[in-house]
């Protein structure tokens, strides 16, 4: 392994790696997870392509979050010029997400699930599989810590020697790294702010609120859409960037 350090975190990365895969929500988590491994390429003369692993959800009253993860797209195939991508796009039905229903069934590894769970972590594995991707990274980060915001419970698992699987592991032979797993998002944000990235931070959206008055009739792409202020990702986000300051 060729693991490299940003701001003494560790990311796990092989120089030999031939294909990587990337889920890009349009957030600013999985936004900078990809510009690091980006960099990585670019600073190393790596001969290595990235497929961007993205899922349409909630349409009909989020239409705007599609068009986010463009954007975010857009920035990368801009700015790393030297660099192979693929963007992948599935598709989740409102009915099956987990905030819609709940967790109904237990799925093929024992947990309990529901169907967007369980068609992102398919959708990915075909992907990789299919696609030979060496290494499947997801910018998954730790709830804030000492303040309730209303995380999930899931993100408030702390580090132990036991449960380091959870940053890196090994899935259907493939190199799984969840490398922000126990990192807090002011972390994050300090990132954006000493690598000068702005623009990137401006093109990803965190807020998961939804407004009456826009929805899949109405919304046109690239409109302005407020955000709620209200939701754990709206408070998360300001929470990170003033711990930042």
């Amino acid at each position: 392994m060729n693991n490299f350090i940003v701001d003494n975190l560790e990311i796990p990365f092989n120089n030999e790696w031939s294909n990587i895969a990337v889920s890009i929500s349009g957030g600013a988590d999985s936004a900078l997870l990809a510009y690091l491994l980006c960099k990585h390429i670019t600073d190393n003369k790596l001969p290595i392509d990235i497929a961007f692993i993205s899922h349409v959800r909630m349409w009909k009253t989020r239409p705007w979050q599609r068009y986010n993860s463009l954007d975010v797209y857009s920035y990368f195939l801009r700015t790393f010029k030297n660099i192979h991508f693929e963007r992948y796009e599935n598709f989740i039905a409102p009915d099956i997400e987990w905030g819609n229903i709940g967790p109904t069934f237990t799925d093929e590894y024992g947990k309990p699930s529901s169907g967007d769970i369980a068609e992102i972590r398919s959708y990915s594995e075909y992907i990789c599989y299919y696609e030979n991707v060496d290494a499947y990274y997801n910018g998954v980060s730790h709830n804030p810590r000492g303040i309730d915001l209303g995380g999930m419970e899931k993100r408030n698992v702390e580090p132990t020697e036991e449960n380091q699987y959870l940053r890196l592991t090994t899935h259907m032979n493939k190199t799984v790294v969840h490398p922000f797993r126990f990192i807090e998002k002011d972390w994050i944000i300090r990132q954006y702010n000493s690598l000068q990235l702005n623009e990137l931070l401006n093109n990803t959206r965190s807020c998961e609120g939804e407004f009456p008055d826009i929805n899949y009739t109405t919304y046109t792409p690239g409109q302005y859409v407020p955000i709620c202020n209200e939701c754990f990702w709206c408070k998360e986000r300001l929470w990170a960037i003033e711990q930042s300051k």
